[in-house]
């Protein structure tokens, strides 16, 4: 049988992200899709502090059960939307033979001419709708 049989692989961009040990940080990678874009950057808005945002979180969670309904801001998401997480390739490159055949800065510029020609255009459009 095959080495890959049964397994459960993670495939990504491996070692070409802007680290060196195969990550890179979601918030400053996303800043640059949107400065691409032309759009305001992340990082020149105001910053709420996590352990803030916690609060907010659980305040939003009785309100929530008081209400009958679950809020969108809630301790899950900020612990989800704060955390640092990358992924291993290695067991991919040993079974699989698997290398990205494009890496992260090429595919992430890529991606955000993707956005700038198909959605923001339409984005744009809906906010002038709306009176945005």
């Amino acid at each position: 049988g095959s080495d890959a049989l049964g397994k459960f692989y993670i495939v990504t961009d491996g070692d070409t992200h802007t680290h060196k040990e195969g990550y890179a940080y979601f918030w400053v990678e996303l800043d640059k899709i949107i400065v691409q874009m032309g759009l305001t950057p992340l990082f020149s808005k105001f910053k709420y502090p996590y352990w803030f945002l916690m609060i907010i979180a659980y305040i939003c969670n009785v309100i929530g059960f008081i209400l009958g309904m679950k809020l969108k801001l809630n301790p899950f998401n900020i612990i989800v939307l704060t955390m640092h997480r990358w992924f291993s390739i290695d067991n991919a490159v040993r079974d699989l033979k698997f290398y990205p055949i494009i890496d992260f800065s090429e595919g992430w510029h890529e991606t955000g001419e993707w956005f700038a020609t198909n959605w923001l255009p339409k984005f744009r459009a809906s906010r002038r709708q709306k009176g945005g």
